[in-house]
């Protein structure tokens, strides 16, 4: 059997075009020097980001609903969806377009940019020489770099020029333009993630002022939590607040969760794309891993930090609530038991009454009961046949009604009791 008819009959995951695709999914661009390249993150709409890939002309490639690469205008282009922003990269190769105002032109002219908020602006500069790559960099300003893994040349100052641009120099003496290609969609990789990681510092620094607001009432809370003598009220007005400030908590928990989640993933990939690069220091300048992780790294335990404060104030927040919850049923219990018991004595002290109320019921019920055989009684002696008199008659009839009277009780006591069990 030919073996096309063989794979024909595999019944693959309906996932498994997608899943083959993500591995080709961002290819890295070859690239010949001299070249201008431009990468942007940009937060836009998805629609807006539609419009970014509609713009590409007819010999686009599409490698997946999130990717695609084409060209515009004799510059190639490469877009990428992200969870939260919209990458774009833009590259121009010898004398296409000379200066970067005509490339930033280009950009301008066919992209909706006006619909979107800028992360990350880079420009990179390849190179031909050393001495051309200073240049690029203004003098006055501190200079960071290295020789990246296959010997790339880099630097940069980190710090945006007029148009908000942070420029890197790079030059890479006999290396093939698949090998720059792949070094520079890593510096641009590590260069991104690192902004979108610090995306959570600001709101770290926000959040901080109310956690310690949050902990300082949580303070006084729990002091009065450990109070021994306290009323119900009193409880339950410290319950209140308790649960007013888990609520705060909670939100704040809410709001921040995501983005110090998405700070920690930008981290690791940042280092993983800075050790990627194998950085090695060239004379005294300072290099870039040095640098950025210098800086990067006390904002990152800052947004851990504040991430870490949240998740103990929640901790102890039910703590105290589990707390004061148990001494609020506990005083609970204690009044159920002091109920029971009054409830108890108070029964007792009904059936007490019940049982005088039933000897004296009897006593009477058998009082008019002899009365009314005492008529009968009184007919009987007067027959002659009957030796004794009336009044013994009577008398001696007394403890016969008396136990049919209490026998008679007790039945219909029982028989009610019977029912009310039922």
């Amino acid at each position: 059997m030919p073996q096309s008819d063989m794979t024909a009959n595999w019944n693959f995951h309906a996932a498994h075009k997608q899943l083959i695709a993500e591995t080709h999914a961002r290819p890295s661009q070859a690239i010949t020097a001299p070249a201008h390249i431009i990468h942007m993150a940009l937060k836009c709409s998805n629609e807006t980001a539609d419009r970014f890939f509609e713009a590409l002309d007819s010999e686009k490639l599409e490698t997946g609903p999130r990717h695609r690469t084409g060209k515009l205008n004799g510059i190639r282009v490469k877009l990428e969806k992200h969870t939260e922003f919209l990458s774009c990269t833009f590259f121009q190769e010898l004398g296409a377009k000379k200066n970067q105002e005509e490339l930033l032109t280009i950009i301008k002219r066919n992209f909706p940019m006006d619909e979107t908020e800028v992360f990350v602006l880079l420009k990179l500069s390849l190179v031909n020489s050393i001495r051309e790559m200073l240049k690029i960099l203004p003098i006055e300003q501190r200079i960071y770099g290295g020789k990246m893994r296959d010997g790339i040349d880099v630097r940069s100052t980190f710090i945006p020029d007029e148009n908000g641009i942070i420029n890197f120099g790079l030059y890479g003496k006999n290396l093939t333009s698949d090998e720059l290609g792949r070094r520079i969609q890593r510096l641009m990789e590590m260069e991104t993630y690192r902004t979108m990681s610090l995306l959570a510092l600001p709101v770290a620094r926000r959040v901080g002022g109310e956690l310690y607001a949050c902990e300082q009432e949580l303070e006084k809370l729990t002091l009065s939590v450990g109070q021994q003598t306290t009323t119900p009220e009193d409880d339950e007005k410290l319950f209140h607040k308790l649960s007013k400030l888990s609520e705060r908590s909670n939100i704040l928990l809410t709001e921040t969760r995501y983005r110090f989640a998405a700070s920690r993933a930008y981290f690791t990939l940042f280092q993983q794309r800075i050790d990627s690069l194998e950085e090695v220091k060239v004379g005294d300048v300072q290099t870039m891993s040095g640098f950025l992780r210098s800086r990067l790294e006390p904002a990152i335990a800052t947004i851990e930090s504040t991430a870490k404060r949240q998740e103990t104030l929640t901790d102890d927040l039910s703590r105290a609530i589990v707390l004061l919850r148990t001494r609020i049923e506990l005083n609970l219990n204690k009044g159920n038991q002091a109920l029971l018991k009054s409830m108890d004595k108070r029964h007792n002290q009904q059936l007490k009454i019940a049982q005088t109320v039933e000897g004296l019921s009897i006593v009477a019920i058998t009082y008019y009961a002899v009365g009314l055989v005492s008529y009968l009684l009184k007919a009987l002696a007067k027959q002659p046949w009957i030796p004794f008199s009336a009044t013994f008659l009577t008398a001696l009839s007394v403890p016969f009604i008396l136990l049919i009277v209490w026998l008679m009780l007790k039945r219909v006591r029982k028989a009610w009791d019977d029912r009310k069990q039922n």
